[in-house]
């Protein structure tokens, strides 16, 4: 019981994470442009620090943002050639994300070689960057790990139904008092993890289908990419960073795609506290029928 409590906890976690994972970093970047505000209380200078300031906790927590997607692919486990394939893919791009925040912050290390219309543009470049390349990649990872962590869910709750539903044929067989109500509780218990599948199921074809319309479209379209720095180095870094992501598509599809998927594996993972429910309500009705 523990651990399936223990991946309700994590997959209800992750589900509203993901309402707030893909937009606030670059949030802080749009929030960056300078407003009546910054122009008439702060000095260029000053302007120049703050934007700085903030231009680094983004690399930061980017960083960290990008380093906790990497260990939650590690914690994956018994996946099958298919999803272990797709796994190292994803593992490789996000690493090349990191390489690439960690390079970028490595610019910030001689702030007297930069100036506010550098920092305006490094600022605006990310923002693209993020938006073109980073987030369609970070949604298709978020994706992966709900559906692979509801499989495991799935997985334990339907080994549990099966112990209870042996028991409770024991049960029948002696003819113990109540033993039909349980085996009528039981097949509602069935009823609920079939659902809770079948939704499963449809996240995980639409997340495949979507993923081979997007690997066919990569191979189409060029990806094409702004510079994040007016440097060489800064651009071969971006240019490498973007080799490593799937080719740009629009926000909007990728939004749908995300939200559906999201909201596939919410209903499931609702299907299956419904079913913990109902073993929760035989335990009792065992309980009271044993008195």
């Amino acid at each position: 019981m523990k651990k399936i409590i223990g991946h309700i906890v994590l997959l209800s976690t992750a589900l509203m994470a993901a309402n707030f994972t893909l937009a606030p970093l670059n949030g802080a970047l749009a929030a960056q442009p300078a407003t009546t505000t910054l122009q008439e209380d702060l000095t260029p200078e000053e302007q120049q620090s703050r934007r700085l300031e903030i231009f680094e906790k983004v690399l930061n927590l980017s960083i960290k943002e990008t380093e906790g997607i990497i260990n939650q692919l590690k914690t994956l486990e018994n996946l099958d050639e298919k999803n272990s394939s797709f796994r190292v893919q994803l593992s490789e791009k996000f690493s090349g994300f990191l390489e690439f925040y960690e390079e970028q912050k490595k610019n910030l290390e001689n702030p007297e070689e930069i100036d506010l219309a550098k920092i305006k543009n490094w600022a605006q470049s990310l923002k693209d960057w993020r938006e073109n390349v980073y987030l369609p990649v970070l949604k298709t990872a978020i994706d992966f790990l709900l559906i692979n962590q509801q499989k495991i869910a799935l997985e334990i709750t339907e080994k549990r139904h099966k112990k209870i539903s042996t028991d409770v044929e024991k049960l029948i067989k002696i003819n113990l008092k109540g033993s039909d109500d349980l085996k009528k509780m039981s097949e509602q218990a069935a009823n609920s993890i079939d659902k809770a599948r079948d939704l499963y199921q449809e996240a995980e074809n639409r997340f495949w289908l979507t993923t081979i319309l997007m690997a066919t479209s990569s191979q189409q379209t060029a990806t094409t990419t702004e510079e994040i720095t007016a440097s060489t180095t800064a651009s071969t870094n971006l240019e490498q960073a973007t080799s490593t992501a799937t080719t740009t598509i629009p926000a909007a599809e990728t939004e749908d795609q995300f939200l559906s998927i999201k909201n596939l594996i919410g209903q499931s993972l609702n299907k299956i506290k419904e079913t913990y429910q109902i073993f929760i309500e035989m335990s009792n009705f065992v309980k009271k029928l044993l008195i």
